[in-house]
């Protein structure tokens, strides 16, 4: 049970950190998330040899929640007065 919420503690970590990184660089936090998940994924793997825990039934719901949610984030920064003016062309 512990090794759970150590994991769980991880990955908050790990989405608190993309954040801080999207407001210091200013970039989108969709961005930044995928950057340091793969990049905290790829370190993690070749230093201690875990996949962070990739293959629990909890952290597949949730990365395909996130999924989604990155899709509507990505879709949500539209400019809707550009999207408007050009919507034919599209």
């Amino acid at each position: 049970m512990h090794e759970v919420w150590g994991l769980a503690a991880l990955w908050l970590g790990l989405a608190l950190v993309a954040t801080l990184l999207s407001i210091w660089f200013r970039i989108a936090t969709a961005l930044s998330e995928i950057v340091v998940g793969t990049v905290a994924q790829l370190l993690i793997g070749a230093l201690i040899g875990t996949t962070l825990g990739s293959d629990t039934p909890w952290i597949k719901f949730l990365s395909g929640t996130g999924a989604i949610v990155l899709t509507f984030l990505a879709g949500a920064e539209l400019d809707p007065v550009i999207f408007k003016a050009k919507w034919k062309k599209l």
